[in-house]
């Protein structure tokens, strides 16, 4: 069986991994603005399901991440991570009788900094670790959807659960689940029933099951 992991102060970890399944569900999106209702008088607010049949994505990201152990199992650390996601859209048919919006494909790289706390408990194995994300994104969409606007700005705040299984003294292999609460913001990008200019943003839940190659040094 696999030994566990005791991480002692002092201790430096590089970690490497990639989450390589990940799924990504939104579950608001503020700023659609309006469309008309049955009668064709006046405007009603959008939802999410007037305007989508299906908004997925899938995805593909590698983590790199250094910490420090600043006392015995408390590590503080910086990461690095790079997504490459790929989207497909399809409105609905009422929305596209009224705007004549057709269903696209859209494609962006994400560059993205995470400061991290991770503590691992005693000699178990298992860790936990909050983590907050800031990232730029470069994107290309199939109706150049970018090109005259300000870029969106996305944050998360990440909440993960992991099991360190020691190949060796220095090695551990890390399978580990995160969910993390995304918002995404584009200043004055989206419009209210009334359409007038509002700020776009975006509310999403994402769950990832990943595993990672962690190097323990000073111990």
């Amino acid at each position: 069986s696999f030994a566990q992991v005791e991480v002692e102060q002092g201790t430096v970890i590089l970690e490497m991994g990639t989450n390589g399944f990940s799924t990504e569900s939104i579950n608001s999106w503020e700023g659609l603005g309006g469309m008309p209702n049955a009668t064709f008088t006046d405007f009603v607010d959008v939802e999410f399901d007037d305007k989508y049949d299906k908004y997925t994505q899938s995805s593909f990201a590698i983590d790199f991440k250094t910490g420090f152990a600043v006392s015995d199992g408390l590590v503080l650390g910086i990461g690095f991570n790079y997504v490459s996601t790929s989207s497909d859209v399809e409105y609905s048919n009422d929305w596209k009788d009224w705007t004549g919006d057709e269903d696209y494909d859209e494609s962006s790289n994400q560059l993205t900094l995470v400061p991290m706390l991770r503590y691992y408990f005693a000699e178990s194995g298992v860790w936990s670790q909050i983590d907050y994300s800031i990232w730029t994104t470069s994107s290309d969409h199939s109706e150049g959807y970018y090109d005259d606007e300000e870029f969106p700005k996305r944050n998360a705040l990440g909440f993960s659960a992991g099991y360190a299984a020691s190949l060796n003294d220095y090695v551990s292999l890390n399978p580990y689940l995160k969910y993390s609460l995304i918002t995404q913001t584009t200043k004055d990008d989206g419009y209210d029933k009334d359409g007038d200019e509002i700020d776009e943003v975006i509310k999403s839940g994402k769950f990832n099951i990943g595993i990672a190659l962690t190097v323990h040094l000073g111990y």
